[in-house]
């Protein structure tokens, strides 16, 4: 349940991020962006650790610039909380790990993982009344 979280919040991200820029003429940037996400998949399957927080300040650093020319508000918003929202979930999952068997795993990550959309749902709201309230 939290790895399918993941590998969606992965493909959500990557996919905003490259839609953003693709749409506004970085095509070049936009195949670097796919390659990043392709990679990002590698690095799970590969078990490196690491590369969560590498990705995270991979996508603050595409969402900054993106905005810095002018690109959609809600592609850069929306690829950043993604990319966050992988990060975290990447987080729990070894936090997880680390927990002994009687805990109660599943309940815990149903608990994140409805926390979590909750603040996905909300941010992305906040994203598109921004986008609607300056594109007047």
């Amino acid at each position: 349940m939290i790895l399918f979280s993941i590998i969606i919040s992965i493909l959500l991200s990557t996919a905003s991020f490259a839609w953003g820029y693709f749409q506004s003429g970085f095509e070049n940037l936009a195949k670097y962006i796919l390659a990043f996400g392709v990679l990002y998949f590698i690095s799970r399957w590969r078990k490196w650790r690491w590369f969560s927080s590498l990705a995270l300040f991979v996508s603050l650093f595409l969402s900054i610039f993106g905005l810095w020319f002018d690109l959609p508000l809600v592609w850069m918003f929306s690829g950043t909380i993604f990319a966050l929202i992988a990060w975290d979930l990447n987080q729990f999952q070894e936090k997880l790990s680390l927990l002994p068997d009687r805990e109660d795993k599943r309940g815990m990550t149903r608990r994140r993982l409805i926390r979590i959309a909750f603040l996905a749902v909300i941010g992305l709201m906040i994203a598109v009344g921004i986008e609607l309230l300056f594109s007047n």
